[in-house]
């Protein structure tokens, strides 16, 4: 018996689609796709991906590094922390040492002897230890007669002589006949980009550059993002073409090889260089990869061989070695950011240079077409796919093998020494995959649950909105800026906390840091962390402040003010009066976000952080309660009336400091006030100019007859007081007692911090 029901149609989930949704879907994927091409290519070509771009190739740096591909040939003898310790310590030579002692380092190498010697150590003046010091390097370098020194070219400074000044003519011409024997031949090919023109050069002393075998520059640029990538090989200064360190000593070492033919130098044709003329550097490795040895136990070995004992390092390790002497400690700042960190030598970034140019592992930047073909792929097939399939299992699978093809293709890539783009690619992925997702979303309702769990689960959008807009807020590292400094202290908060509970210390605490924090943020300032009861803050970044050393200013004067606003309730809340210290000092800094690649703050380091530091601990030893730096008194002092309080040099640093108390603005400053920082600036020139008696009664006078007690205490109705006078009016007894020397300059020593 026959079944006479009409056959089933089939099921929605087999049913073949029919030609016409097959052509739309085919024509819209393709769409979706050129169009992504289209965006990712005008990106491209802007530049807007270079930043992502070169972090990603830090990251393949870093994943891919064999430290054991380093040329074994090429050590360093690092002047570290550890050598600088021993000679201060034991010996009492502070940096910079006397050159007699690389004298020793030279007669120990040429007893293996190494093949090449390099200075990484800048010696453009006279020893500070006399003529002789520099006659007896000389010596040693020429008895090695395998000794480069450093030099300095830039193109931001006008040479001293310049030969196309008539003026300096003849000293442009003695310039140039000391460079000329360390120059590139005229008839070598060289790219013609390869080639970088510069204005002015730094030069060893005379004596060394006569005795050198060749001469070198070392300064060259890290990328906009700071980082070094790259380096410059050949320079041209005047009529004489010159060669950068490690091109100078690679041709050196490949002329002495005896395989090669009579002075044959480096073959440049062989070099690939980027489109900025630069040969892009091919890191092996951290810091470490090259072998290096501190100079203490070289100098050490020099000694031991010379009393007939065993030495620490025997010679025969450097035998055949090129060896690069510099410098590694942190306080000597050839400290630079690389791939693999943001302190990295600058020796290390030399010797990855020779290492390249000696072994031929060079970089090669991909051909443009290549690039373009690869953008034009990937977003095809990122549209057309994303297109055509519905399910979330699907699109994930498809989503991660096109983010796996550009990733493993520039890994593959760098295996062979190319640098294949890894950004612009991904991009051209996620923007055709994106597209092509919320087209399906507004055109086919039913897949909308598809993607937006799909876009949920793998994409974020927040996080793909900033990197498009701001690549570089995912870097690690810092920018060097001017800034204003803020450090400020409770004075005695440790015997304040020992008399509260906790739970009064940290509500007391609280109150205090938020009055504070509210001034400084409302001025614009950036608040570095707390410190417990201190605070340390900056302005001028990140955004741009020309008038931060103001901003600094009138804030610390505001937090005084509010702070004597505030005592007396936290007397009756807490029974504690509390005074604050604040020092400030402007100047540059490394600003940035600094840490680990899991967590950083965003924080400024350096010299001006430590000063203003200093300061803000100075403020007790004259009993004020802030204190500025030259720096920051010469930005603010049209606006910022302030008086000069001393001429003091801090822990830890050579020059003296001018230091200023701020007393208010100009505009509102009564008169009297006035007249008693006039007074003062007056009995501060007697001092100085040694007449103590003179300036003992001005300095009693504004002291006051209650001076000398505690800077905390309540200021006497009789007179103003005057902490800073009480302390010079010591001062002038004691002198006027004991004169000083007939030197003494007026610099006040800071024994502590």
């Amino acid at each position: 018996m026959s079944d006479s029901r009409p056959p089933r149609p089939p099921s929605p989930r087999t049913r073949p689609l029919p030609q016409r949704v097959l052509h739309s879907k085919l024509l819209r994927g393709a769409a979706v796709g050129l169009a992504a091409f289209a965006l990712t290519l005008l990106l491209w070509l802007a530049g807007a991906f270079r930043g992502l771009e070169a972090k990603s190739w830090d990251a393949r740096l870093r994943v891919f590094a064999d430290p054991s591909r380093a040329n074994p040939d090429i050590v360093l003898l690092a002047v570290d922390q550890t050598s600088l310790d021993v000679y201060e310590d034991q010996q009492g030579l502070p940096w910079p040492w006397p050159r007699q002692i690389y004298s020793a380092v030279l007669d120990f190498l040429s007893a293996a002897p190494a093949k090449a010697v390099f200075f990484d150590i800048f010696m453009t003046e006279s020893s500070a230890y006399g003529v002789e010091d520099d006659d007896h390097l000389a010596e040693a370098v020429s008895r090695a007669g395998n000794v480069f020194f450093p030099i300095f070219l830039s193109r931001e400074e006008r040479a001293a002589a310049d030969a196309s000044d008539p003026a300096s003519a003849s000293d442009a011409s003695a310039l140039f006949e000391i460079l000329a024997p360390s120059a590139l031949s005229p008839g070598r090919p060289i790219p013609p980009r390869a080639v970088h023109t510069l204005r002015s050069v730094t030069l060893p002393v005379d004596v060394l550059a006569a005795s050198a075998r060749g001469l070198a520059n070392v300064q060259f640029e890290p990328d906009p993002d700071a980082i070094y990538r790259r380096l410059p090989l050949v320079f041209r200064f005047g009529p004489l073409t010159l060669p950068s360190l490690p091109l100078a000593l690679a041709d050196f070492i490949t002329a002495a090889a005896p395989e090669a033919p009579a002075a044959a130098p480096l073959d440049l044709a062989r070099v690939p260089f980027d489109p900025s003329g630069r040969m892009i550097l091919r890191f092996h490795g951290p810091i470490g990869t090259f072998k290096t040895y501190s100079i203490a136990a070289v100098i050490n070995s020099q000694a031991e061989r010379e009393e007939g004992l065993a030495p620490q390092l025997d010679p025969s390790l450097f035998a055949g070695k090129t060896v690069i002497i510099g410098t590694t400690a942190p306080g000597l700042f050839d400290l630079r950011p690389t791939p693999f960190g943001g302190v990295y030598p600058g020796v290390e970034i030399l010797a990855t240079a020779l290492d390249n140019l000696l072994d031929g592992e060079y970089i090669r930047p991909a051909p443009a077409p290549l690039t373009v073909a690869s953008l034009l792929l990937l977003a095809l097939l990122a549209g057309l796919g994303t297109t055509y399939l519905k399910r979330i299992a699907h699109l994930a699978a498809l989503l991660l093998a096109l983010l796996a093809l550009p990733a493993a293709a520039s890994a593959l890539a760098l295996s062979a020494g190319v640098w294949l783009e890894f950004a612009a690619p991904l991009f051209a992925v996620l923007s055709s995959f994106i597209a092509a997702s919320l087209l399906n979303y507004g055109v086919e309702g039913r897949q909308r649950r598809f993607i937006k769990s799909a876009f949920r689960f793998y994409l974020s959008p927040d996080v793909i909105e900033r990197v498009l807009s701001d690549p570089g807020m995912l870097r690690l590292g810092g920018e060097r800026r001017e800034i204003t400094a803020f450090f400020s202290d409770v004075a005695g908060f440790t015997s304040i906390s020992e008399g509260l509970s906790p739970e009064d210390l940290v509500a007391l605490l609280n109150a205090y840091l938020s009055a504070m924090t509210d001034i400084i943020l409302g001025s614009g300032g950036t608040l570095d962390k707390y410190e417990g009861d201190a605070i340390i803050a900056f302005w001028n970044a990140p955004l741009d402040q020309p008038d931060h050393a103001l901003r600094a200013c009138r804030a610390a004067l505001a937090c005084q003010r509010r702070l004597d606003e505030l005592r007396d309730e936290f007397r009756r809340r807490w029974g504690h009066e509390l005074r604050m210290r604040i020092g400030l000092n402007s100047g540059p800094a490394v600003v940035g976000n600094m840490g680990s690649e899991r967590r950083f703050d965003y924080t400024a380091m350096g010299d001006t952080m430590n000063l203003a530091s200093r300061l803000e601990g100075v403020c007790k030893q004259y009993g004020i309660h802030n204190l500025v730096s030259e720096e920051t008194h010469a930005r603010v002092r049209g606006e910022i009336l302030a008086r000069e309080v001393d001429l003091i040099r801090v822990v830890g640093k050579k020059q003296p400091v001018r230091i200023f108390e701020l007393v208010g603005p100009r505009s509102e400053v009564p008169a009297a006030s006035a007249g008693r920082v006039s007074r003062f600036e007056e009995a501060l020139a007697a001092y100085r100019a040694r007449r103590f008696d003179e300036a003992l009664a001005a300095f009693e006078e504004l002291a006051g007859p209650s001076a000398p007690p505690d800077p905390g205490a309540a200021e006497p109705a009789s007179a103003p007081r005057d902490p800073a006078a009480a302390v010079y009016a010591g001062r002038c007894r004691r002198f006027a007692a004991s004169p000083p020397p007939p030197d003494w300059d007026g610099v006040f020593e800071i024994t502590k911090k």
